[in-house]
């Protein structure tokens, strides 16, 4: 049976966690959900027997911050072969390059100390090396090894007010880190305080998804567990400077799938204003949005039951993560979709959480004869493409889940 968006529960106390107001809508709710980044089951068994928890959706009235209230961070452990980020893509490598000359040179940080909190194996790190900067690794999780590997210095550690004052950065990056964190604020209040008292002020470098592009395309399988916050660019704002940060920019990147913030501690703490509620039309929006989720569940289902009708072999892209939450968001047991694929080969041969099929490498695609291909994870599809036609060459029809449709990934598809 698939999780829905019924049965939904009262009103949540809860605050905002970028700008502290009690006012929220709820855009979905799922009774049991899996985590679907930090778990990873090596067995089919480990795999339906992954814990469940519920997903709580929700969006600020004031501020427009989207997160989930039933969110518990104790349950969220970084374990050994799990939280493995696909950093390979094609279009994402060519991100990742840009962005790193671009925040080097736009805040002059050749030859200056750089500290990527969160900094995983160190791909991005590497990068901001190359572009001349001295670079400090803090990554407490179990890609520590492989940031150690490539060469820096790492902090196998948190890092906190103490942590600024030590090392003195002249730079913080964090990338893909803060919508974890039950608690953003209180992170970004403490590095404040060790800058001020330091008499400090470092630029904080920042990036998080952004959660605009899925609200308007009324994706739902951007609503991870494990990403207790999604940040509009407004949000994004309103944290920082709630916080006590002066923002000095905020971009978009990567297909406006990605959010960028630039700022540095403020001297004083402003005084508080009241963050100006929504406009009654993004209300309606959240209202739409929450009664989409069933919708596009049924479509889901009922496409893939026709073309299995139709004598057509059908297989998933994305086993973890996003593909993971809209598998088991849809309830795409192993019966109604046996076939799951993932570019990642450390993921290949471990099963999805919840559901339990088999995660299987590109090649399966071939093996299987596969003709539709279901690209599970809308940010990365232009690079599963490039990856299905120019590495695997394969003719299959490929589709994408797009404003709750499933729909043709073509070339004129703005995603």
């Amino acid at each position: 049976m698939a999780p829905t968006s019924s049965d939904r529960p009262s009103l949540t106390p809860a605050n905002c966690l970028a700008c502290g107001s009690l006012e929220s809508h709820q855009l979905g709710y799922w009774n049991s959900m899996p985590l679907s980044v930090m778990s990873l089951p090596r067995t089919k068994g480990e795999a339906v027997a992954s814990p469940t928890y519920k997903l709580d959706v929700r969006r600020c009235t004031h501020c427009g911050h989207v997160f989930h209230t039933s969110f518990d961070q104790d349950e969220v452990h970084y374990r050994e072969n799990s939280n493995l980020v696909f950093n390979q893509g094609h279009g994402w490598q060519l991100y990742q390059d840009d962005l790193a000359e671009r925040w080097v040179a736009q805040f002059s940080l050749a030859g200056k100390r750089v500290i990527e909190v969160g900094a995983g194996d160190g791909q991005f790190l590497e990068r901001m090396a190359r572009q001349g900067c001295e670079v400090i690794a803090f990554e407490p999780g179990p890609d520590a090894d492989a940031c150690a590997a490539r060469g820096f210095k790492v902090q196998r550690a948190y890092f906190g007010e103490e942590e600024v004052g030590e090392h003195q950065p002249d730079a913080i990056v964090c990338r893909h880190v803060i919508e974890h964190m039950a608690d953003p604020s209180a992170f970004l209040r403490a590095i404040r305080r060790g800058a001020v008292a330091t008499n400090q002020a470092p630029i904080f470098l920042a990036e998080v998804p952004r959660i605009d592009k899925a609200l308007d395309q009324h994706r739902i399988n951007d609503f991870l567990y494990e990403h207790v916050s999604h940040f509009t660019e407004h949000s994004f704002r309103v944290l920082f400077e709630e916080a006590g940060w002066g923002v000095i920019d905020v971009d978009r990147g990567y297909g406006d799938e990605v959010v960028t913030l630039a700022a540095q501690p403020r001297l004083r703490r402003r005084r508080r204003e009241e963050t100006p509620r929504l406009a009654l039309s993004l209300v309606d929006d959240s209202r739409e949005f929450r009664e989409s989720v069933d919708l596009q569940t049924d479509e889901l289902r009922n496409r893939i039951a026709t073309w299995q009708e139709e004598g057509r072999t059908v297989a998933l892209w994305g086993g973890t993560g996003k593909g993971a939450a809209l598998i088991n968001m849809c309830g795409l047991s192993e019966d109604v979709a046996p076939l799951v694929i993932d570019s990642d080969p450390r993921k290949q041969g471990a099963h999805v959480p919840g559901t339990g099929q088999l995660i299987q490498s590109p090649a399966a695609c071939l093996e299987h004869g596969v003709d539709v291909i279901l690209i599970c994870t809308q940010w990365r599809a232009r690079d599963i493409e490039h990856e299905i036609k120019s590495v695997l060459n394969l003719d299959a029809e490929l589709y994408v889940v797009h404003r709750g449709q499933i729909v043709p990934l073509t070339p004129e598809l703005e995603l």
